[in-house]
């Protein structure tokens, strides 16, 4: 069984990008929407975005279509801290865990989310239009342009991407959890950390920082910028290669 988890403001279909071809044949994949994400009709209150929470609400989905075999794990930003957060609960068996462009930190709001809570305060003062114009001109948004044109244009879609301003709680609250506390994010299990050049909302240190506190390999993409299908290809390539023998 294999646990697909994707990042803030996306959705389960997104993980194709990272896993298509590089899944073994035969493995069944959980690939859930979050709450407030994709087709989950749940938005909810702010306790609800609790990485705690949202642990539990796929980890309890995995209860219910699992068959017990160990799970693998890949997540890809917020979904790189659920799953870490779901690896180390206890409940299920493990095989191994990837970890995607993890952006979450052993403390909350660190200075490269900064712009989720941004965009979501526009989206409850402006039409979708006007907050993606307003959003080009805060310092977050250029901060982020001047490291990444491609991940600075890419954030248009948190505005207008169905259901945004109704589900803007997303991307207040979830910024503020904390992925670990030093010295507890270790896994008994192989695990991988998989990073990008010139991430400026994923940034290497990040990446660094998990790899050491996990003491796992870390390896990075090309650039975003210099290619967005030859950067997933990478991400494919890397996975295909980590997830050979699950089942």
């Amino acid at each position: 069984m294999l646990l697909a988890i994707h990042g803030l403001g996306s959705d389960r279909g997104s993980m194709r990008a990272y896993l298509e071809g590089a899944v073994p044949p035969g493995v069944q994949v959980l690939a859930p929407d979050l709450r407030a994400h994709g087709a989950s009709p749940l938005v909810g209150e702010a306790d609800d975005f609790a990485l705690e929470a949202l642990a539990r609400e796929v980890a309890d989905e995995l209860v219910r279509v699992g068959d017990g075999s160990p799970v693998t794990i890949v997540g890809v930003s917020l979904g790189a801290a659920i799953g870490a957060t779901i690896a180390r609960s206890g409940r299920f068996p493990l095989d191994r865990v990837a970890f995607v462009r993890p952006a979450l930190t052993d403390r909350s709001l660190p200075e490269h989310l900064g712009v989720f809570p941004v965009i979501g305060r526009l989206l409850g003062e402006r039409a979708p239009a006007r907050a993606w114009e307003e959003l080009q001109r805060t310092g977050a948004w250029r901060a982020i342009a001047h490291v990444s044109p491609a991940h600075a244009r890419g954030l248009e879609l948190q505005l207008t991407q169905p259901r945004a301003a109704e589900r803007r709680i997303r991307l207040l609250e979830a910024p503020r959890n904390a992925a670990y506390r030093p010295g507890e994010l270790r896994l008994p299990v192989p695990s991988v950390v998989l990073a990008s050049e010139r991430d400026p909302i994923h940034p290497l240190h990040v990446a660094e920082a998990w790899r050491d506190e996990l003491g796992a390999p870390m390896r990075v993409s090309p650039a975003r910028d210099a290619g967005e299908e030859a950067m997933h290809a990478w991400f494919r390539q890397q996975l295909g290669s980590f997830l050979v023998g699950i089942r």
